[in-house]
């Protein structure tokens, strides 16, 4: 290519990665630093196991909101979930299901002069794509676009013949997309590192997208096809850089996207012998801003996968129902996990969170195999608190949501009167559900839990009236399948 013809647009030039140093491990096993990491007795598993009806008081909280809207017909020329009573229109289960969480075709389109920020838009499960500003600022030039935990495969399995299965379908298609430049995987297993997608977006956008992946990870990618050079492989709180070949300055400023590799309290495996073996993280990304020497940078997490805290109380959290709503966080058994507050303190409040707020699909995919209503299933639920040190349910999220933003900009922006409102989008949730039940509760216990801690839920981002303009509170949101938001 003519070096004259280069003007910056990722459709022709790829972004450069520039990492420190090279980072190695010859730990055949990682662990979990800290004493939040705690692994349930028998006993206590066994206290937090359920029967019969559910009786969780949220789930008529999420399906309150129906009688706010007329029932639309169940067939629009969309995607519809794949749940088995969907065609009893429109009281059934998974009727209501699909009326509040919803398949929409994704708009990738990105204007740069009206998205001040950044465009996320959620596809389902773990799977995000968040488009930045392009680093020249040009209006000519794309944005950068960054996906997560990328799955487009109807099964998270080593086959796709069993294994936990979709209930809602991708919103579109691999090929469907727009030019990928970055792709961060948070771990291995098989939900958020799907090789069938991974292969398909290396051919779709083979000459822009680089691959970040935690420790141990590299090799995997390498193995299938993926060239070695367009992998980096990364320890938590290792930085690399990327800016564009026809970069600009600020001042004295490389304008260039900052990558962090950071903690995340979960575990890998693929296929359980190998247990551990490669390391798990979380992203943490910091883009320059606007091209005004005075800009504040804007920051997104992404957590990946990853547990909070232990709670010991089957009763734990508080409901609509119960007397009480203290969740009693701070007398458990187990502290809560240090790593989002260090997180904070090392690199900032972030705008932008990706938090998932489920469990995994493991334990509902088996209970799926006893096709019997709860009332008479010999299979129980388990709480969400007995797997919080591994997957944080929807109060726990709303808890990070709030630490990690707790300090708010940082003095200098203060005193410019930078507005900070922090936005948080929901993932992990609402896609491997084998019962549209699954759905009701996620909705509900996050809506519920935001009530409590004072957070803002809400289904789209709202217009800030002229009064609330400058206010901090977070807001977090719950998309549907496929939809985007401007910030």
């Amino acid at each position: 290519m003519d070096p004259a013809e280069d003007k910056g647009k990722l459709e022709d030039t790829p972004l450069v990665v520039d990492k420190a140093s090279d980072t190695t491990t010859s730990s055949p096993r990682f662990q979990n630093p800290w004493p939040s990491w705690y692994r349930p007795t028998r006993a206590e598993v066994w206290e937090h196991l359920q029967w019969g009806e559910d009786a969780d008081s949220t789930i008529q909280l999420a399906t309150s909101h129906l009688c706010d809207q007329a029932p639309p017909g169940p067939a629009q020329g969309g995607l519809l979930p794949n749940f088995n009573d969907i065609a009893n229109w429109p009281d059934s289960n998974g009727a209501k299901a699909t009326r509040l969480l919803s398949i929409e075709k994704p708009d990738f389109s990105f204007d740069i002069s009206k998205t001040a920020e950044a465009k996320v838009t959620w596809l389902g499960h773990a799977s995000s794509l968040v488009q930045l500003p392009p680093l020249d600022g040009s209006v000519g030039s794309r944005p950068i676009r960054c996906l997560f935990d990328p799955i487009f495969s109807m099964r998270c399995s080593p086959s796709q013949s069993a294994g936990p299965i979709r209930s809602y379908p991708p919103p579109c298609a691999v090929e469907d997309l727009p030019g990928i430049d970055v792709v961060f995987i948070s771990h291995n297993h098989y939900d958020h590192l799907d090789l069938d997608t991974i292969m398909a977006i290396s051919k779709q956008s083979r000459d822009t997208v680089h691959f970040f992946v935690p420790l141990g990870n590299q090799r995997l990618l390498v193995e299938s096809g993926i060239p070695k050079e367009r992998v980096t492989e990364m320890d938590w709180w290792d930085c690399a850089h990327l800016s564009c070949t026809a970069n600009q300055e600020v001042g004295d400023k490389k304008r260039e996207l900052k990558i962090w590799c950071t903690p995340a309290q979960h575990n890998s495996g693929r296929l359980g012998v190998e247990a551990n073996s490669t390391l798990w993280s979380s992203w943490y990304i910091q883009h320059p801003g606007s091209n005004s020497s005075d800009s504040r940078p804007y920051k997104v997490y992404c957590a990946g996968d990853t547990g909070f805290q232990y709670h010991s109380s089957p009763k734990w959290p508080p409901s609509p129902s119960s007397n009480s709503q203290d969740a009693g966080d701070d007398d458990e058994k187990a502290p809560p996990c240090p790593a989002f507050e260090w997180i904070r303190d090392r690199l900032g409040p972030p705008d932008l969170l990706l938090l998932p707020v489920w469990v995994g699909a493991t334990f509902t995919y088996l209970r799926s195999f006893v096709p019997l209503p709860d009332w008479i299933s010999p299979f129980p639920r388990h709480t969400g608190g007995v797997s919080g040190a591994n997957h944080m349910p929807p109060w726990d999220a709303v808890r990070v949501l709030k630490l990690m933003t707790a300090r708010g900009p940082d003095k200098a922006e203060a005193e410019k009167g930078v507005a900070y409102r922090p936005v948080a989008v929901a993932m992990h949730w609402g896609t491997f559900v084998t019962d549209p039940v699954e759905v009701f509760k996620t909705l509900g216990q996050l809506e519920w839990a935001c009530m409590i801690q004072g957070v803002q839920f809400a289904r789209s981002l709202p217009v800030l009236k002229p009064e609330e303009e400058g206010l901090t509170n977070p807001c977090f949101l719950a998309l549907n399948h496929g939809e985007s938001v401007e910030i």
